[in-house]
């Protein structure tokens, strides 16, 4: 019987969830609102991959400078600037390319990932992408040309969307990766809201359904014990 490697997520809680973590090769959609932790979420599970020895390659395609990015998560425990200086975590900003040459984008990260060879890829956010994949009417082969790929490397992909739980369902992104977690945010009570961390999907890997409280603090994103 074929054995499935895992590795950590890097997310303390998570792994309890998913039988000790992401499969690999495997592709991970993160979904959710904004102000859900998704960002977050991503950039800690890159740090713990490279603090073990992985490399690591964050891409964006929102025209921010990655520095404000660095900048941002520089607060929380988990960065650690050595990872950059030393180039086990690479940030790259393809939006110049997005909205120059749109049809080039899948292209331009194939291009990085030959180049860098990162064991954990993270994309944050696909949406950009995506808008002009709807356009072009080839979102299915796209993604899917995409994320075949990134396989042939044995590459844990993290992919970012701007997605609620009720939007899922219609959409591609969803049904084609392996891994679906769902981060959202609801209001439970007037002004008052709690996150929550959901397992939707785990290709070959039983896990843990059912929404589990996940709290944001200086050391990053977890999720609660004993609370679900």
């Amino acid at each position: 019987m074929l054995e499935i490697k895992k590795v950590p997520s890097g997310i303390p809680g998570l792994d309890d969830l998913i039988m000790g973590g992401f499969n690999v090769p495997s592709s991970v959609l993160i979904a959710g609102e904004p102000g859900t932790g998704k960002t977050t979420f991503l950039l800690q599970s890159l740090f713990e991959g490279a603090r073990k020895g992985e490399s690591g390659l964050y891409i964006t395609a929102i025209s921010e400078p990655t520095w404000l990015t660095q900048r941002y998560i520089a607060t929380f425990s988990f960065y650690d600037e050595s990872l950059i200086e030393k180039e086990k975590i690479v940030f790259k900003d393809i939006g110049n390319t997005l909205l120059k040459d749109p049809s080039n984008t899948i292209k331009e990260i194939e291009k990085l990932v030959e180049s860098y060879t990162p064991q954990r890829l993270v994309i944050d956010p696909i949406t950009p992408m995506k808008n002009y994949w709807v356009q072009s009417g080839k979102t299915r082969e796209s993604i899917h040309e995409l994320l075949t790929h990134l396989k042939v490397f044995s590459t844990l992909t993290l992919i970012s969307s701007e997605l609620t739980a009720q939007s899922l369902t219609t959409s591609v992104e969803a049904y084609m990766v392996d891994s679906v977690i769902v981060l959202s945010y609801p209001e439970e009570e007037k002004n008052v809201r709690r996150k929550y961390l959901e397992v939707l999907k785990m290709r070959g890997t039983r896990h843990r359904t059912g929404r589990n409280y996940l709290e944001i603090d200086n050391n990053g994103v977890h999720i609660v014990p004993g609370f679900s």
